[in-house]
């Protein structure tokens, strides 16, 4: 009896961890279809994730969708109504907004760049924004923006950048791909566990 419970034990354990590994990729996916905005918003990342997005954010603002972009990181708004966005993103040095702007030192970069973009559309009188980063990255950047913009973040849509590999199937993912799964997860609990004292 006892090696039978053992048995249904273990059955249940490798069932619900191999469930969890076969949701885990699917849960951090998260996109929107891009809609007439105030602004658009880039979260800057690896020198080969910036391509991607940078290519994305520069089709959207081609469909006309908007003409702001803001890039928290660098504390940047630019116009791109009169240049291309990508001969505009590399020539313009803008002074950085907000100067003194402090945050915690246990805040998470996501988190600092959410709060950057909230200060610079408030600033600006920007009501509605596209969030554009890597597939992986828009749930827990999702997370974070329903914390810090509150009932605004209804005005605020997610889409990922479609020039960066996303598989779609668990065996298709290298040990990179599930290192940086991990890493996005152990984040979100971050940054769930200290949100709680964040002052915003």
């Amino acid at each position: 009896m006892r090696n039978k419970i053992k048995i249904v034990t273990g059955l249940l354990v490798v069932t619900i961890a191999l469930g969890g590994l076969w949701y885990a990729p699917k849960y951090l996916v998260y996109a929107d279809k891009p809609v007439k905005s105030d602004a658009i918003v880039l979260f800057i990342g690896s020198e080969s994730d910036n391509k991607a997005r940078k290519k994305e954010v520069d089709l959207i603002i081609r469909q006309g969708f908007t003409t702001l972009l803001l890039i928290p990181a660098y504390r940047q708004i630019l116009d791109t109504s009169a240049t291309s966005f990508s001969t505009k993103l590399e020539t313009s040095r803008q002074p950085p907004f907000l100067p003194g702007l402090k945050f915690k030192s246990y805040y998470e970069d996501t988190h600092i760049e959410t709060l950057i973009a909230k200060k610079i559309m408030d600033k600006y009188g920007l009501e509605s924004a596209i969030f554009v980063s890597s597939p992986f990255h828009l749930r827990r950047i999702k997370l974070i923006t329903e914390k810090v913009f509150g009932k605004k973040s209804s005005k605020i849509v997610f889409v990922p950048t479609r020039f960066e590999t996303s598989h779609n199937k668990i065996w298709q993912y290298s040990a990179s791909d599930w290192k940086n799964l991990g890493s996005e997860y152990i984040k979100i609990a971050w940054f769930l566990m200290y949100h709680q004292i964040a002052a915003y």
